[in-house]
């Protein structure tokens, strides 16, 4: 096929483009878009304006406004086939500036190192799918099916405006599609646990406090009783589908080498329950008649969320406390013998020269709201993953070009 022909020479494009595409990543951080806030317009009018001189056609799709998320599409729709590359623009807030070596807004290039907020996740990745999307677009004739990218302004608070908006209006609607989230270079994410918010109110009797704890109910003590048996519910065990199965134990793995703590795999395997607020109380000389606690729990791959229901409710029936449903997500995955998760893997492995491992992570992204729709989805993104989310966030600028050539590989794989 032609992509196959144009595929090395475009490979070796990459390359020689490579000050290019670290200077885009660095570009990219140097254009604050915290998220709180969430004012992601300046880096949004930046990647617009980039992908038109690129002779790229832009569409703008918001559904409030200030949401704007950035719409594109090559190659060819007499395919069969479509691949979506997806990204967001918004990063998590930088903190206090005391606890950086550097400015988290400065985007230096220093020791081999792309550095600041936002480095690994994920304007690394977000530079790496929007020079391939270019690249490939002046190359359109070799695509056989169409090329979506798809850049989103709120991942970091749940993706209602941004992905989920679009999965739901059909916008994402593919057959395959890559997420630029941090993974490092020589690992693939296929797989991550669901959501599952809740708060449980706990009511009591009010009394004046001098006369506690004899007269009077105490909520806030009731709560207490409800939060630490609720912990209870960490001992559930998953059963999941049996072509993950193996995925996982070998993702136990990583997380320890990630997280550095022995035995932390098992959060793969068992749900995770954070007691995340707690509010209860009138005043200090008030027996409280009232509390309730914000639980954060996730569910790992083949636990539901009525079997979690379940155990809670048992738990907040015994002390006379009630349960409400906040918010609820599946665990999800694409199956790893998936035709994208197989190219991806080849071409992580080609380019890296080392093989690329597969594992599930235990937190979440936009990628359940493609794989409700029904798009097999996975991971793949530079990262230095030590400092994601904290101080000193970086990411290595060879890692960026590498990922632009997976990118670029895969997609003309996929789509030839």
């Amino acid at each position: 096929m032609p992509s196959n022909e144009s595929r090395p020479a475009l490979l070796k494009e990459v390359e020689s483009r490579s000050s290019e595409i670290i200077g885009l990543a660095s570009d990219l951080i140097k254009i604050p878009s915290e998220n709180p806030p969430g004012d992601v317009d300046k880096i949004t009018e930046f990647l617009k304006k980039y992908l038109r001189d690129a002779g790229v056609e832009v569409s703008v799709v918001e559904s409030v406004k200030g949401k704007q998320n950035l719409l594109c599409q090559t190659g060819s729709d007499e395919g069969s086939r479509s691949l979506l590359l997806n990204g967001h623009t918004d990063v998590v807030p930088a903190g206090s500036k005391e606890g950086w070596k550097f400015d988290p807004f400065g985007g230096e290039i220093k020791d081999g190192y792309i550095h600041g907020r936002g480095a690994s996740d994920m304007k690394a990745g977000l530079a790496g799918i929007v020079f391939a999307f270019t690249l490939l677009h002046r190359e359109r004739k070799d695509l056989n099916g169409l090329l979506k990218l798809q850049l989103v302004p709120d991942e970091e608070t749940g993706g209602l405006y941004g992905t989920k908006w679009l999965a739901d209006g059909g916008y994402a609607d593919s057959t395959a599609a890559v997420v630029a989230e941090p993974t490092g270079i020589e690992a693939i994410d296929i797989g991550q646990k669901g959501i599952f918010w809740l708060k449980v109110e706990a009511k009591g009797t009010p009394a004046h406090g001098s006369l506690a704890p004899y007269v009077g109910d105490n909520a806030i003590l009731r709560a207490a009783s409800v939060a630490k048996e609720l912990q209870a519910v960490t001992r559930i065990r998953a059963r999941p589908p049996k072509d993950i199965r193996q995925v996982i134990v070998s993702s136990k793995r990583v997380a320890e080498q990630l997280i550095g703590k022995k035995g932390i795999g098992r959060i793969l395997q068992s749900p995770t329950v954070n007691i995340g607020l707690i509010s209860g109380g009138t005043k200090v000389n008030m027996v409280p008649d009232r509390c309730t606690i914000d639980v954060d729990v996730r569910l790992p791959i083949g636990v539901g969320a009525d079997q979690v229901l379940k155990r809670v409710r048992t738990i907040t029936t015994k002390h006379s406390a009630e349960v409400d449903v906040v918010s609820e997500s599946s665990p999800n995955y694409t199956s790893p013998t998936e035709e994208i998760v197989r190219i991806l893997r080849r071409n992580a492995a080609e380019v890296t020269r080392k093989s690329a491992r597969v594992f599930v992570q235990w937190a979440s992204s936009d990628a359940r709201y493609l794989r409700a729709r029904g798009v097999p989805t996975a991971h793949y993104g530079p990262a230095h993953l030590e400092g994601i989310h904290g101080f000193n966030e970086k990411v290595r600028a060879d890692d960026v070009v590498a990922a632009a050539k997976v990118y670029v590989a895969t997609a003309l794989d996929y789509l030839s």
